[in-house]
């Protein structure tokens, strides 16, 4: 059991081979019961492997809470802007709160459309979501299929912003998901769709410089405008639900 407790798992590490190697020196004694070293045999064995899934689940933990990082809502910058229109690499205000505790942290608190969600790298707005977009889809580009029945396409545009200080730049990996509001997540691999004026995920940005673009999902049409969007403002930061209208 101490394996398995932070803090003093190296106790329980130490203790197992001490268990282990006593209960091989009373199973090896002449003329005396040997029920008890085998069960510290036994016993030490199953709690090398309980303590190796514990160890393995402890780490897992303190490296995902290591890589994560907070991202804080500035809603003063809520409204949507013009679509395709940049936008400008402004501080979070100084008393927001984690973004485990603000609006944004779960589905029935989304924010607002247009408000600004900043990483320490990178700042990501929604600027607009089309929840009708299948028709121009389908018309902009050949190689996109009418939607299926009881499936419908949104068009979701977005500015990402470079605030980081890496000489060599970054490229943006802001990624967004369509939650339904049953709670089922669509994103573009749902359904390969090219977006007009799709967002550009391969240029380097350099500290101050933003791209805007579309992304397209394909979605459930029933209560379309019930759900929500699921926003990362790159790759390690924390989800933040955005309205879709």
């Amino acid at each position: 059991m101490l394996s398995c407790i932070p803090g003093i798992v190296v106790l329980g590490w130490i203790l197992l081979p001490v268990s282990f190697v006593l209960g091989i020196v009373a199973a090896l004694q002449k003329n005396r019961p040997h029920g008890t070293g085998i069960a510290a045999i036994v016993v030490s064995i199953i709690g090398t492997f309980v303590a190796i899934i514990a160890f393995v689940f402890i780490v897992g933990h303190a490296v995902d809470q290591a890589l994560h990082t907070d991202v804080s809502v500035d809603s003063s910058t809520s409204g949507a802007p013009a679509q395709g229109s940049e936008a400008e690499a402004s501080s979070p205000a100084d008393d927001e709160a984690p973004a485990g505790s603000q609006a944004g942290a779960t589905r029935d608190n989304p924010v607002a459309l247009g408000t600004m969600l900043s990483s320490k790298d990178w700042q990501v707005t929604i600027n607009s979501v089309d929840l009708d977009a299948a028709a121009l889809l389908t018309e902009e580009n050949m190689f996109n299929e009418p939607p299926a029945d009881g499936e419908t396409y949104i068009l979701i545009n977005m500015t990402a912003t470079y605030i980081g200080d890496e000489a060599g730049g970054a490229t943006p990996w802001a990624s967004v998901d369509y939650v339904s509001p049953e709670g089922k997540s669509y994103d573009t691999t749902t359904k390969f769709l090219i977006a007009p004026e799709s967002f550009d995920r391969m240029s380097t940005l350099y500290n101050g410089a933003s791209t805007t673009g579309n992304i397209a999902i394909a979605v459930p049409s029933a209560n379309v405008e019930a759900g929500v969007l699921a926003v990362q403002a790159d790759i390690l930061s924390d989800k933040v639900f955005v309205a879709v209208q």
